[in-house]
């Protein structure tokens, strides 16, 4: 038992011996040209069994081909940059610490296209290793292995320690001089045109967090009786649920990455909030109203490129919108004639209209599809406000002075841009 654990334990130190002191984001290339470089010339792997290794532990890569570096291992500033490199190289260390400062040695990199170099120097019981491409002049990603006389076994691990990650189609010259030429994504030019449109799900309710109770509770706690008859006609919530879901349909597009419109569609199915002690309602079956919002908002966002696979747009949102309520009322079956409150019951105006501000993110994932969170106020309201006909009755027919709630959503999208 002893010997089994004594054997495990150095099969888990085998396994921790290699170590990845850093890694940015660099290409390796499908059919990529990995170039060997080891400034004392004794490199301690084999050209071709590192490219089998390769295709062995990364399927994606294609038929590399491998070979030495031997113009830079026969160059005098390449040798002492890779001396003082091997030198210098340890965990912790900011790559741009490493950088190749010799304007002779930065030219030797930046003429590399799309090749790679893989840098290897023995140390102690350990090889370091680098990556090297004509992007920079420090390394994009470094580390060891553990040394092995195994030639074999040690391209294995190289593969698999720096090697195992996608890969893209390697570029024409065209593409690798507007590769070279263009800025930091944070300055490359934005396009003219971005367009969204998205599907949506959200709630709205009329409390506003982190509010005293008694803000809204006039409200929300409002029921109506006799189909008409309620404390207070300003607001739609004195009569209709003021929290529910809602479903939503959008689209939008900015110009150069920082104003733009959007045009909206929500609709939300609100029950009209009964009192339960009046007994009229014994003929009822169901009151409720579809709620259709029509909007457009204008905004202000700002791109931010967090990966190349991830753009962040933090946004800003104004806009106005119009509501229009469809009534559902049914009375139960057996009922041949309803009362004349029934036939007398409130009813909402024609259309309602209110403004809408907010704030919000789209998470784009791979230019194309995104992620969209929003939180903000909107108001509804008529546009004038009259007193009721005196043949109305004692309240009045037409509601909904003011009235306002929060809200949040999630949305789906797809982006392109022009």
């Amino acid at each position: 038992m002893k010997k089994l654990l004594i054997i495990l334990m150095i099969f888990a130190a085998y396994a921790c011996a290699s170590e990845v002191y850093f890694n940015s984001n660099w290409t390796l290339w499908k059919d990529a040209t990995i170039l060997i470089w080891t400034p004392d010339g004794n490199t301690p792997v084999n050209a071709a069994e590192l490219c089998l290794s390769l295709r062995r532990n990364n399927t994606g890569i294609g038929d590399p081909k491998c070979r030495e570096l031997g113009e830079w291992e026969r160059d005098s500033v390449a040798q002492r940059y890779g001396q003082w490199f091997s030198q210098n190289l340890e965990k912790g260390l900011p790559p741009v610490h490493l950088r190749a400062r010799h304007p002779g040695m930065a030219a030797k990199i930046q003429t590399l296209e799309d090749n790679i170099v893989l840098f290897l120097a023995p140390h102690g019981k350990d090889i370091q290793v680098a990556i090297f491409d004509e992007t920079v002049q420090e390394p994009k990603a470094a580390g060891i292995v553990k040394a092995n006389s195994d030639k074999i076994a040690l391209s294995d691990d190289i593969a698999a320690t720096f090697f195992d990650k996608r890969t893209k189609r390697r570029l024409s010259k065209e593409e690798r001089l507007k590769m070279q030429t263009e800025p930091d994504d944070l300055y490359k030019e934005v396009p003219n045109i971005k367009i969204w449109a998205g599907v949506g799900v959200g709630f709205s309710q009329a409390h506003f967090p982190l509010t005293p109770d008694n803000w809204t509770s006039s409200h929300t706690n409002s029921r109506v009786k006799n189909y008409r008859a309620t404390k207070d006609s300003v607001s739609l919530w004195n009569f209709i649920d003021d929290a529910d879901p809602f479903l939503s349909l959008y689209a939008g597009l900015t110009w150069h990455g920082f104003i733009g419109i959007e045009f909206m569609y929500r609709y939300s199915n609100r029950h009209m909030k009964l009192d339960a002690s009046d007994t009229i309602y014994k003929e009822l079956d169901h009151w409720n109203f579809g709620q259709h919002d029509i909007g457009l908002n204008a905004l202000l966002s700002m791109t931010y490129p967090i990966t190349p696979w991830l753009d962040i747009t933090p946004l800003f949102f104004l806009g106005f919108q119009y509501s229009f309520y469809v009534e559902d009322i049914g009375l139960k079956k057996g009922v041949k004639e309803p009362s004349r409150s029934y036939k007398y019951r409130i009813k909402f105006e024609d259309v309602y209209k209110g403004a809408l501000v907010g704030v919000g993110g789209q998470f784009v994932f791979l230019k194309h599809y995104g992620i969209d969170l929003r939180a903000g106020i909107s108001s509804r309201g008529r546009d004038l406000y009259e007193a009721p006909s005196p043949d109305a009755g004692a309240a009045p027919t037409i509601i909904g002075k003011s009235t306002i709630d929060c809200f949040i959503s999630l949305g789906i999208e797809y982006h392109w841009t022009l």
